[in-house]
């Protein structure tokens, strides 16, 4: 039983309970001034009355009276009485009303400090998950159209015989992008699912049991804070030793291992179902090239995979150098924690370590969220690693096919010379259509009078589609 394992859901509980206890605390504040004021003026009054009657005792007689005496005794053990309250007093504002003035300001403070982690978890989580991944997925889709465009203004240069190299050169660009874009989905996909796990099983309960720890702390300190301000106002008589025994009682009965059970049991929450983070199939529907949750290792890719692989491995290095230097940090704040625990000469004494615990638990969270980038780091190195290691030596292939986008293009291009030519139609008589190829650094082929130079005339001789479509250009289609 405890915060982290019950109330993942209940933060808002934890905040106002927090909120009550602060309130609880300055009226316990408030009472103890007053307290403190009450007794030094009953103190001030008794040592006046001491006074005067002392200046009307200094009429010597001349017997000894016992009355005297006695009454004598009675202003002696009067006036001991105000230097007792009088000290009591001084007592009460130095030492309890001193500490719990200091465990108020630290209980602001961990009330702060929970709310901005928790607030700073809620807005990561929602950023890892949710924000960054719209926007890439967003992203992935703009880039999906733009390699489509550029693919057919590709085929239409082509087609054209015009600008080719820079229609190729922008297909290729397009296609990087996406295949990057493809890539950083992956590793921020990988991210968040580990984020989001990290988040509901370990950096969330850890939070929440460092605030019920911090919370048994501040229990255990006012405590520590009653019990010393009842052994200051407890008095000799019968009546008030019966009040203040049923006072020590009742702060015997304060167990800060249990303090909390009836209000976890009252906020008990089950655990939030977590969101499934998967790679968005629809979209590939317009790309066959690119599959879901792998990395895309290639021509355009390669060079790029080896420099996020060195980033991640320098990250991962940097995170793990930071996280061994805070769990450092940790043990030696700890062994110096309970050094001082040891020198305590009284139980409220525990008030002035509140703030060295805090900052103990602070750190345990950072250590937790180091832990947390670290993992996500391995793992996105680890995906990386694989994918490079598995092409170890090997050329990376090359992700756009240009010699079926060259046949593409020139067989759309002979169907549709061929069917005008059949059709007789006007303009496009064997006299008259003139196709002309030209092989790079070569002198162009002529068709003229219905025959392509060299062949023969009851033949329709094919395009010349030989080994490499680079090595042969489309000049022009004359119809």
């Amino acid at each position: 039983m405890g915060f982290g394992s019950d109330l993942r859901n209940s933060q808002e509980a934890v905040l106002k309970l927090q909120d009550w206890e602060l309130r609880l605390l300055e009226t316990v504040k408030k009472f103890m001034a007053l307290r403190i004021k009450s007794d030094k003026e009953y103190a001030y009054t008794l040592q006046n009355l001491c006074n005067q009657v002392d200046k009307e005792s200094t009429v010597q007689v001349n017997y000894v009276s016992n009355v005297s005496k006695s009454w004598l005794l009675m202003i002696q053990h009067t006036e001991q009485l105000s230097r007792i309250m009088k000290a009591h007093a001084e007592d009460l504002s130095s030492g309890p009303l001193h500490r719990l003035t200091l465990m108020i300001r630290d209980k602001q403070q961990v009330k702060k400090s929970y709310l901005g982690a928790q607030q700073q978890m809620e807005a990561d989580m929602i950023k890892v998950t949710k924000t960054e991944l719209e926007k890439l997925k967003s992203s992935y889709r703009q880039l999906i159209k733009e390699m489509n465009s550029a693919k057919e203004k590709y085929k239409e240069a082509l087609a054209k015989g015009k600008e080719t190299e820079k229609a190729k050169e922008r297909y290729d660009k397009a296609t990087m992008k996406l295949h990057l874009l493809h890539n950083q989905y992956v590793l921020a996909l990988k991210g968040a699912q580990l984020h989001q796990s990290q988040y509901y099983h370990t950096t969330l309960p850890l939070l929440l049991d460092s605030v019920q720890k911090m919370q048994e702390e501040m229990i255990k300190a006012l405590k520590g804070i009653f019990d010393e301000y009842s052994q200051i106002t407890s008095l000799v008589t019968e009546e008030i030793v019966n009040v203040h025994k049923e006072i020590q009682m009742s702060v015997e009965q304060i167990d800060p291992s249990t303090e909390y059970n009836n209000f976890i049991d009252v906020h008990r929450t089950t655990a939030a179902k977590e969101q499934e983070i998967e790679f968005d199939t629809s979209l590939l529907e317009d790309n066959e090239n690119l599959q879901a949750n792998e990395i895309m290792w290639n021509n355009l890719t390669a060079d790029s995979l080896q420099v996020t692989l060195k980033t991640l491995a320098e990250e991962l290095a940097q995170t793990q150098q930071m996280l061994l230097s805070k769990e450092e940090a940790v043990l030696e704040l700890e062994k110096r924690i309970e050094e001082s625990s040891e020198t305590c000469e009284k139980k409220s004494d525990i008030v002035l370590l509140l703030g060295q615990k805090q900052a103990l638990e602070e750190l345990k969270q950072s250590v937790q969220q180091l832990r947390c980038t670290e993992a996500k780091c391995a793992a996105q190195k680890e995906l990386l690693e694989q994918k490079v290691q598995e092409n170890d030596g090997k050329e990376p292939p090359p992700v756009v096919n240009y010699e079926e986008d060259a046949r593409s293009v020139t067989s759309m291009i002979l169907s549709s010379v061929s069917l005008k030519r059949r059709a007789g139609l006007p303009g496009v008589s064997t006299e008259q259509g003139t196709i002309r190829y030209s092989k790079l650094g070569t002198s162009p082929h002529i068709k003229a009078g219905g025959n392509l130079v060299g062949a023969k005339e009851s033949e329709t001789p094919p395009l010349p589609l030989l080994g490499d479509p680079q090595k042969y250009l489309l000049v022009s289609v004359t119809v």
